[in-house]
């Protein structure tokens, strides 16, 4: 907090390319003491909002134009037998906690996203950057943190927008499982708890729920894995294809050895080798495409592969 107040008062002394300069470096350390876990929260909150509207406001935008530039890719054929999601408009509470929840049954729901903020603002690149612009944020490059060519890098939004979203780098860049509206509450506001995540595994006291934002460019991949949490995930932007597999299949997918990687498959599901993996054969996938306003329930230890089909934002709400 001491920093950012002195690299403030630096900011108002300087002329206004330098006061700039100043201000970046001081929404920067906030962010730092924020994904860091700095026991001042409230006030690097506060003081990174207020920092990075005066940044925003002084920075370019990116124009409509950007948008026909930006690339969408086929949804893949996989060499497995595979049947479609069941699929369910705005279930009540009882039809999901009963024939989904409990009995741990993959879903796609639509029509429960139609009152959010986000289906209206967030194609608009230019308002993510005005609210989040000037944030330091942790990008993954790679194509996915299962290969020996993924790493991380701290870097603004907008330097991941110019340069991965709307740029012409060519390697793949991710704003993967990130708390983003924790450390950005004016994005939270576009968005709404699904009422689904009241259905809870834990019988007394609150249930938390993580909620985690993935953003990136069409082509973006999650490996094969499972989670030991019940997740919705909701797609605001663009589609995705999410393929799922049951835990009774496990060991048909060949989870890794090592106890970093146990819950991520060794196997690729789009480019299988069966003469390593010779069991994959033998499994049947379930297929969900989403589309902006659809969400889909991965129950915990099912196993899902997502590929993002175009520019693409989604939002993760996980809970036990």
């Amino acid at each position: 907090v001491v920093q950012v107040v002195a690299l403030v008062h630096q900011a108002v002394q300087e002329s206004a390319d330098s006061s700039l300069s100043f201000l970046k470096q001081a929404v920067k350390t906030a962010d730092l003491g924020l994904l860091l876990g700095n026991s001042h929260r409230d006030q690097l909150t506060s003081a990174a909002k207020v920092l990075s509207e005066a940044i925003n406001q002084a920075e370019p935008k990116l124009g409509s134009s950007v948008h026909e530039t930006l690339q969408s890719s086929d949804i893949p054929h996989l060499q497995v037998v595979t049947d479609p999601i069941v699929e369910l408009h705005s279930p009540s509470l009882e039809t999901f906690s009963s024939q989904h929840f409990y009995p741990r049954v993959p879903v796609k729901i639509t029509g429960c996203m139609s009152h959010w903020p986000a289906l209206r603002r967030w194609s608009d690149l230019d308002y993510l950057l005005e609210k989040a612009g000037s944030r330091t944020v942790p990008v993954e490059l790679g194509s996915s943190y299962s290969h020996a060519d993924w790493s991380q890098q701290l870097m603004t939004l907008r330097q991941f927008v110019t340069q991965y979203v709307a740029g012409t780098n060519k390697s793949p860049g991710y704003l993967a499982q990130h708390q983003l509206f924790d450390q950005v509450p004016e994005l939270k506001q576009d968005i709404v708890v699904p009422d689904y995540c009241a259905c809870s595994d834990i019988e007394d006291g609150e249930v938390e729920v993580d909620i985690n934002a993935w953003f990136g460019p069409s082509g973006t991949v999650s490996p094969l894995h499972h989670d030991p949490k019940h997740n919705l995930l909701c797609q605001v932007v663009g589609r995705k294809q999410v393929t799922l597999y049951s835990p009774t299949v496990s060991d048909c997918l060949y989870p890794h050895e090592g106890r970093l990687l146990s819950n991520t498959a060794q196997v690729d599901p789009e480019a299988p080798d069966y003469q390593l993996f010779p069991k994959y054969r033998d499994t049947q996938a379930t297929l969900c495409l989403l589309s902006p306003g659809d969400m889909v329930y991965i129950p915990p230890t099912w196993w899902h592969h997502v590929r993002a089909l175009d520019l693409s934002f989604s939002v993760s709400f996980w809970w036990l």
